[in-house]
């Protein structure tokens, strides 16, 4: 992922093309839907688009975000490349409109979590009753926590769902033969379970070849962080495996391990026994920056989803390409071996991208993530023959 820069005012000429196609689309709207504008009160037309007409069109359609997008103006803009988006160069905030914010907003609001637009809204604590991004000078008194969050900015917001679930369908496509790709929502212990189960299954039907299996997952419900585990394991014995390595993402320098590495032991001796210690080798990579309290929150990393979903790729290409390796190479072997699959954040010697440039790709990725859910709410509702025709 090469990134590229848009001209500031080539992005604020969009939005303000996309303004007149919303005001447009919600004209219409109330032209035929006038017993549903609630909040209008006694306000002008004018005034009503201005301020509650998208909040009345949400909470009086049925599937507001699909019918937003079967608009191919508004998909086109809201789906839009990532070439195309001016990012604030300070705080890497993407440029967008207000319509365009609270369109995120509100939809977050929402119990679906589908509508969730990944990394492009507010929690709704933080939003205003018309759907756009609160000033932190307006939170009441006493809300340091929601103050000190970091989702007040594009680039230091959590992932949800749907972001996992993206990542998921694209690692878990490389499982192939002994090779099982495992990318889950949940837990580390229920993954380590399915693989005992799954190598015991295997087993029992006269399976010999060893199996090879890449997790990514969240460490446990006490610790959320992302992480990445790979087990070779035997289906004559499938009680305790016969290699264990795994890769946290904090920066830190090899050999220490990272401050989640209890976290990955507990979920390991819970399945396999505390005798497992004794085998754990530690792969991790120093990508992800240590949140500091008090720092800017848009200098935040909160990229963890993506630095375990390169590592699980890694690891997966390299089961491939070097399965000799992967079952009696070194750990610093397989370490360095991992980095030739990780250009997002290497570079061809092998050395690690500075901060600045990792945190670009992030950005982009993160962007990629929302235009992503997108293209697949266009493509159920409205059966676009090809969306990328639209740009």
């Amino acid at each position: 992922m090469e990134p590229k820069i848009c001209i500031k005012h080539v992005a604020e000429a969009a939005n303000r093309r996309f303004e007149r196609e919303i005001q447009r689309f919600l004209r219409s709207w109330i032209q035929f839907n006038g017993d549903l504008t609630l909040l209008r009160f006694d306000q002008t037309l004018e005034q009503y688009l201005e301020n509650d007409a998208l909040r009345d069109f949400f909470l009086h359609t049925a599937h507001p975000i699909q019918a937003i997008l079967e608009n191919k103006c508004i998909a086109r803009h809201l789906g839009r490349r990532v070439e195309v988006v001016h990012f604030d160069p300070l705080s890497g905030d993407p440029l967008l409109s207000r319509t365009e914010q609270r369109i995120y907003n509100l939809a977050r609001r929402m119990d679906s979590e589908q509508m969730h637009i990944p990394f492009r809204s507010v929690q709704p604590n933080k939003q205003t009753p018309a759907g756009d991004t609160a000033d932190i000078n307006t939170y009441p008194a006493g809300s340091e926590e929601i103050r000190y969050n970091s989702g007040n900015h594009f680039t230091s917001r959590s992932a949800n769902g749907n972001v996992v679930d993206q990542h998921s369908k694209r690692c878990t496509a490389k499982s192939e033969g002994n090779l099982h790709v495992v990318f889950k929502r949940g837990f580390l212990e229920d993954r380590l379970k399915e693989v005992r189960e799954l190598t015991a299954v295997l087993g029992e039907a006269g399976e010999t070849q060893v199996q090879i299996f890449v997790i990514c997952s969240r460490h446990s419900p006490q610790e959320g962080h992302f992480g990445v585990s790979l087990l070779v394991m035997d289906p004559s014995r499938p009680d305790f495996p016969c290699r264990v390595m795994v890769c946290d993402t904090l920066l830190k320098e090899l050999p220490q391990h990272p401050r989640w590495w209890n976290h990955f032991i507990t979920e390991y001796t819970q399945v396999f026994g505390e005798a497992i210690i004794e085998i754990v080798e530690d792969l991790s990579h120093p990508l992800q920056k240590v949140n500091v309290k008090g720092d800017e929150p848009y200098r935040h990393d909160w990229n963890c989803p993506y630095y375990a979903a390169a590592m699980a790729e890694a690891l997966a290409d390299l089961v491939k390409v070097s399965p000799e390796l992967i079952l009696n190479g070194n750990i610093a072997e397989i370490h360095n071996a991992m980095k030739t699959f990780m250009p997002d954040y290497y570079l061809q010697d092998n050395e690690l991208k500075d901060r600045t440039g990792i945190q670009t790709i992030n950005r982009l990725k993160r962007w990629m993530s929302g235009r992503n859910l997108i293209k697949q709410l266009v493509a159920e509702g409205s059966r676009m023959e090809d969306f990328n025709t639209l740009y």
